[in-house]
């Protein structure tokens, strides 16, 4: 799954558009790797450090969802580890 819709899918950001630009400015990296291209395929256990106001968030991927997760099953999505 890309890395753009992931982070849309799992709730990190509220739109698609706000999440590819977060990847093309460089504020996600996966498996401590900085990824520019939203195009980047994400797979479960995979680390995604975000910046997101000026906090550092690091996340594992637990699953790869099939569309939009509703808020109460984000856990099953992904945990946080910072």
């Amino acid at each position: 799954m890309r890395i753009d819709k992931w982070l849309y899918y799992a709730r990190i950001y509220k739109t698609r558009n706000k999440s590819s630009k977060a990847c093309v400015e460089g504020d996600v990296m996966i498996n401590k790797l900085k990824k520019r291209n939203t195009s980047y395929k994400v797979s479960t256990n995979d680390i995604i450090t975000l910046i997101q106001n000026k906090k550092i968030i690091i996340v594992k991927v637990l699953k790869l969802p099939e569309n939009r997760v509703p808020a109460k099953n984000i856990d099953k999505t992904y945990e946080i580890i910072y």
